[in-house]
């Protein structure tokens, strides 16, 4: 399998998070990105393709413009009011009863166009996000060039962010930007399948209203974990989407044997959908020991779920998510990687 993957995305680094009661490091760091790619290599994938550059004309396409524009801007007009260093965040978000137009100041911008705090800005941050864009967009069209299946390796991530908010580590919807360059690109149906621990709510709201994407989530019930607000069982669409959008919530503590049962859901249901292309947002923050994750998953249950994710025989796009426990997370990316290519 083709891996897209470039270096671009390491000055994205260096900023802080809030975790409920603290300040720390950032858990998404560059070094995510060392373990896995060093996992890959050594389980055999080291078929390594360097990204091509595309325009933003993909991203306009699921983004709000403005908010693009705000977050190429963002760190320039931050540097410009407290000078070089530091990492641009909110102090307020825009809620109900607040005005949600920003103003010309880069708080005002923040406020409306952030949701959380785990989202900060620093100077390397937009070369990032438009390096996982061009990763992404770089997987569109090895897939449509006949291929049946490749890897962008994503960072930052991508499945938290909607049209016009960025949250949760995440800018640009990589994976829904993804999705809708295989439309444009002459597929039908496209299916996105989150595996993330965190419901993708950014996904969601995207596609929410749409037939042409079915969105299937497996993720930590909203009564236990982030984004808290979205990701019921009971959002299942709307309008012309109603009937695309699964979510499968569950506890935490769920293990394999309960979390193949909903997979095995997800996977019938896509079937049942018959896309013309799947997209994986691949997050392996199920894992049992993730700092950020509360679901029991063991290393070698991965490889099942590659292989189960291969049943389907579609051409397949893996997207990069979330996974943040650094001595296991390179294996388990892997062994997804290794079990799909066993069973493909």
């Amino acid at each position: 399998m083709k891996l897209i993957y470039s270096d671009d995305h390491r000055d994205h680094a260096g900023a802080k998070e809030m975790r409920y009661d603290e300040m720390i490091p950032m858990s998404e760091s560059p070094e995510r990105m060392d373990m896995i790619m060093e996992a890959l290599v050594n389980a055999g994938h080291n078929d390594v393709v360097v990204p091509k550059s595309f325009s933003l004309e993909a991203v306009y396409k699921v983004h709000d413009p403005a908010f693009v524009s705000f977050l190429e801007r963002a760190y320039p007009l931050w540097e410009a009011e407290f000078g070089p260093g530091g990492y641009a965040t909110a102090y307020t978000f825009g809620m109900r009863g607040m005005a949600q137009a920003p103003n010309q100041s880069i708080h005002s911008m923040l406020s409306c166009y952030t949701f959380d705090v785990c989202v900060p800005i620093v100077e390397g941050t937009w070369k990032a996000i438009r390096s996982a864009v061009d990763v992404a967009l770089t997987g569109v069209d090895i897939i449509q060039g006949g291929e049946k299946a490749v890897f962008s390796l994503c960072r930052p991530p991508g499945h938290h962010a909607s049209g016009d908010l960025a949250g949760g580590y995440c800018y640009l919807n990589n994976a829904a930007i993804a999705a809708q360059a295989h439309l444009d690109g002459g597929a039908r149906r496209v299916a996105i399948l989150d595996i993330d621990y965190h419901h993708g709510n950014g996904s969601q709201h995207i596609f929410y209203e749409r037939e042409d994407v079915f969105f299937a989530s497996l993720h930590a019930r909203p009564e236990d974990e982030y984004p808290f607000l979205m990701g019921y069982a009971t959002e299942v669409g709307k309008g012309d989407g109603k009937g695309y959008n699964l979510n499968l919530p569950m506890p935490k503590g769920t293990d394999f044997s309960s979390y193949v049962l909903a997979l095995q859901v997800a996977l019938r249901r896509i079937e049942h959908y018959a896309p013309d292309v799947l997209v994986i947002s691949l997050g392996v923050d199920t894992f049992v020991d993730d700092p950020v994750g509360g679901f029991e998953l063991q290393s070698p249950d991965y490889s099942v779920i590659g292989q189960m994710i291969a049943q389907l025989s579609l051409p397949t796009h893996f997207i990069m998510e979330g996974g943040y426990a650094m001595e296991a997370l390179g294996t388990n990316v892997a062994n997804v990687i290794s079990g799909y290519c066993q069973d493909g």
